[in-house]
């Protein structure tokens, strides 16, 4: 039987990502899918066979990484507002066009509200860490101190609207609610305490596709080992990295691809070795089944997708979730951690050559990687879906 489903984004590449292989398998069996996206995302879930639901965002076209701690405390407030502008926009659509599920990511707040309102049922996705009792990203690696003036704040507000929405004014036990279902983008194997988490979850493991409207890349030679460096797709500020990694890496055995972003400029880096290649962005996905290692800024969707195609990584975090990703990868076995204040031209290449040394790494890379693909994530997800709509009849 047909059913509505709706996904609801946060508007953020790795968050979104990860959903559009669920999204092509609902589809395929014969779903009706609506997406709520930024313009920016309405091609990528068109291409998926989905209808884009379109809003403005509070972060643009797509969510960019806080610089500072200040705005990192501010994190909370802009959530906030991103889901009661959301809730604004895309409500008169969805009064005509009622859901039977919201598949929602964890920090798309707007999806709870309209669904509290209008008694929609809800299945919350997770392209980070899952949480639980037992474990929360939010307490172990907190964005800021609880005491913070603009954490309060936000919970002030918090509490304050969620009256308006039909739910308790209790800021904490809305962040800390468990959804009846919840979709993990995650091995089991990869998640702090997984052994805690029950049948409430599923663990698909990254639910990677192909991205053709990212274009094609090939190495410049078969016979050079390829070194992709990039601080993602949110990421803003430091060229000063990626100065370092060009004079730690050019003219070395290293093909070098660095991936800088919009706030880099790749002509201000200066002339560049011949074996190192600068741009804004390039097919991640394709530089990836050529990589031997990945320098990562260790943002979930590009540990995943490294570790989908046995690629080592060095984690160089600039939040607190991503240095919970590089914790989580150093001790697995699976790469290094790199504090960004220990950065240096010689502790990239120390930790560079520890890690392609190290046969360790090299087996459980390979490892993760084979479980990884024994899985097939997006029909593992599309089934939980439909057994959570079966159940609710």
């Amino acid at each position: 039987m047909q059913r509505h489903i709706a996904f609801f984004h946060f508007p953020a590449v790795g968050h979104v990502n990860p959903t559009v292989g669920v999204v092509e398998e609902l589809v395929r069996r014969g779903h009706r899918v609506t997406c709520t996206v930024t313009e920016h995302f309405a091609p990528i879930v068109k291409a998926a066979g989905a209808e884009p639901v379109g809003y403005d965002s509070v972060f643009g076209d797509f969510y960019r990484a806080p610089l500072t701690a200040d705005e990192n405390a501010g994190e909370g407030l802009r959530c906030l507002n991103e889901g009661v502008t959301l809730v604004e926009q895309v409500a008169p659509f969805y009064r005509e066009n009622r859901p039977d599920v919201i598949v929602h990511d964890f920090m798309a707040w707007g999806a709870r509200f309209l669904a509290a309102g209008n008694g929609i049922p809800l299945i919350r996705t997770y392209p980070v860490f899952g949480a639980n009792e037992h474990f929360s990203i939010r307490e172990k690696f907190p964005v800021a101190q609880s005491n913070d003036p603009r954490m309060i704040e936000a919970a002030k507000k918090l509490a304050a609207v969620l009256p308006r929405f039909g739910l308790p004014a209790d800021p904490m036990g809305f962040l800390s609610d468990i959804e009846k279902l919840g979709i993990i983008f995650l091995p089991r194997e990869f998640q702090y305490a997984g052994e805690t988490f029950d049948d409430r979850f599923v663990f698909t493991g990254p639910c990677i596709v192909e991205r053709p409207y990212q274009g094609t890349w090939q190495p410049a030679s078969a016979d050079r080992p390829v070194l992709l460096i990039s601080l993602g797709t949110s990421a803003r500020g430091w060229p000063e990295f990626f100065t370092m990694a060009i004079e730690a890496f050019g003219d070395s055995e290293w093909d070098v691809l660095i991936t800088v972003g919009d706030h880099t400029d790749p002509a201000g880096l200066g002339p560049l070795p011949a074996n190192v290649d600068v741009r804004r962005y390039a097919p991640q996905l394709d530089v990836l089944r050529h990589a031997r290692l990945f320098i990562t800024h260790g943002g979930m969707n590009s540990t995943m997708e490294s570790l989908h195609n046995g690629v080592p990584m060095v984690v160089v975090p600039q939040t607190s979730e991503q240095l919970a990703n590089g914790l989580r990868v150093e001790e697995l076995g699976l790469g290094r951690l790199l504090a960004k204040e220990d950065v240096t031209v010689h502790s990239l290449r120390d930790a560079v050559a520890q890690v392609t040394g190290d046969a360790s790494v090299t087996g459980g890379v390979r490892a993760m990687r084979e479980r990884m693909r024994s899985v097939n994530g997006p029909a593992v997800a599309a089934d939980a879906v439909e057994a959570y709509l079966a159940r609710l009849g």
